[in-house]
C-alpha cells in the first residue's frame, strides 16, 4: 500500500523536525526536489519527507552537503536504511566532514540551525569557528570539525558552555591519541600474523579500513559506558576535585 499523503511546506518541516528556512536552503542547493503545485500552493509527497530525513541523518554523521547530493543522487524516494548502510562505509573516508573546512554563511546557518546567529560569537570565542578571508576576498567561516561543532551544540542544549565542551574535546583527543597509536600498532602486528607475514598491501589496507569502520561505532559505545561509570560515582569524584586530585585548568 502506497503512502499518498501530501504535505505543505510547514507540515513537511514539522514531520522531519527541520525549519522551513533549512528546507528552502536544501532546495536551493539541489538536495531536495522541487514540490508539485496545486492551486498555487506547494505540495510535497512522502518521497520528499524520506529524502529530507536522509539528508538530516547523513549531515548528523558528518557528511558535507556536496557529498550527500552525490550519495543520494537525483532520485526522489530514499530508504531510511541508506544511512545505516553508509555508516561503516563512510567512517574515516574523505566523505566525512571531520577535517578542516570552510563554510559560507548559508552553510553555517544550516549547521547551526536555531543557534544561528545568536551563538556565533560564543562559538568563535570557544574556538569552534574562525572568520577568514579567501584569496578572492570572500568572507568564509573556518571549522576544524563539523561533528565536534554539532556535539558542542548538543552539549550546550543540556547546559554545557561552548568553552567547556571545547576543552573536553581537546582533553579526549590528547588522551586518546596515545591509546589509538598503541591499538593500531597491535592491529598492524596481528594483521601481519594473520597472513603469516605474506599479506599484500591491498589486504593490509582493507583490514585497517574494516578496523576503522568498527572503531567508528564501538568507540562511541565505550565512551558512553565510561561516562556513565564516572557519573555513577560523581560524589567520589567531587571529593577528589575538592582535594585537588585533578588538574582542571591545564590545556590538553
Amino acid at each position: 500500500m502506497t503512502d499518498d499523503r501530501e504535505y505543505t511546506l510547514a507540515e513537511l518541516g514539522r514531520s522531519a523536525d527541520v525549519s522551513v528556512r533549512t528546507i528552502r536552503y536544501y532546495q536551493s542547493e539541489g538536495l531536495l526536489p522541487k514540490p508539485s503545485r496545486r492551486t498555487g500552493q506547494a505540495v510535497y509527497a512522502r518521497h520528499h519527507l524520506e529524502r529530507l530525513r536522509s539528508i538530516v541523518a547523513l549531515q548528523a554523521k558528518g557528511l558535507r552537503l556536496q557529498t550527500i547530493r552525490t550519495v543520494l543522487g537525483e532520485g526522489g524516494e530514499v530508504g531510511s536504511d541508506v544511512v545505516d548502510l553508509l555508516g561503516p562505509v563512510i567512517a574515516g573516508s574523505a566523505w566525512l566532514a571531520t577535517s578542516a573546512r570552510t563554510m559560507d554563511e548559508g552553510e553555517l546557518a544550516d549547521v547551526l540551525g536555531d543557534a544561528y546567529p545568536e551563538h556565533v560569537g560564543a562559538l568563535v570565542t570557544a574556538g569552534y569557528l574562525e572568520r577568514r578571508t579567501e584569496g578572492d576576498g570572500r568572507k568564509v567561516w573556518y571549522v576544524d570539525s563539523v561533528p565536534q561543532l554539532r556535539g558542542a551544540l548538543e552539549m550546550y542544549s543540556i547546559g554545557t558552555e561552548f568553552e567547556l565542551s571545547r576543552w573536553s574535546a581537546g582533553v579526549m583527543r590528547a588522551r586518546l591519541r596515545e591509546v589509538c597509536e598503541l591499538l593500531v600498532a597491535r592491529w598492524i602486528s596481528e594483521s601481519g600474523g594473520k597472513y603469516h607475514g605474506d599479506a599484500t598491501q591491498a589486504e593490509f589496507d582493507e583490514n585497517l579500513e574494516r578496523i576503522r569502520a568498527v572503531a567508528w561505532q564501538s568507540a562511541a559505545h565505550v565512551m558512553a559506558e565510561e561516562i556513565g561509570r564516572a557519573l555513577g560515582h560523581a560524589d567520589e569524584l567531587r571529593a577528589r576535585v575538592e582535594a585537588g586530585d585533578f588538574d582542571l585548568e591545564s590545556s590538553p
